[in-house]
């Protein structure tokens, strides 16, 4: 597996209106997504892959200060 590619897919960002961290897991179209119990969202392509995470009332638990670190 080729990490440098993987690391340059992989995209983390906060969304201060909307209060959500996103973490892009992986190139891909949206074809479908899971609310969990937890405000988290889990987003797949067509193929059922992981693309991507929202964690919604990010600044609630503290994770808004992930993205600061990306800066």
């Amino acid at each position: 597996m080729d990490m440098s590619k993987s690391m340059e897919e992989k995209i983390i960002r906060y969304d201060p209106e909307a209060d959500i961290l996103v973490i892009k897991i992986a190139e891909g179209h949206l074809h479908d997504e899971v609310l969990l119990d937890n405000d988290v969202v889990i987003q797949f392509d067509k193929d059922g892959k992981i693309i991507g995470i929202e964690v919604w009332d990010a600044s609630k638990r503290g994770l808004k200060e992930i993205s600061r670190l990306l800066e």
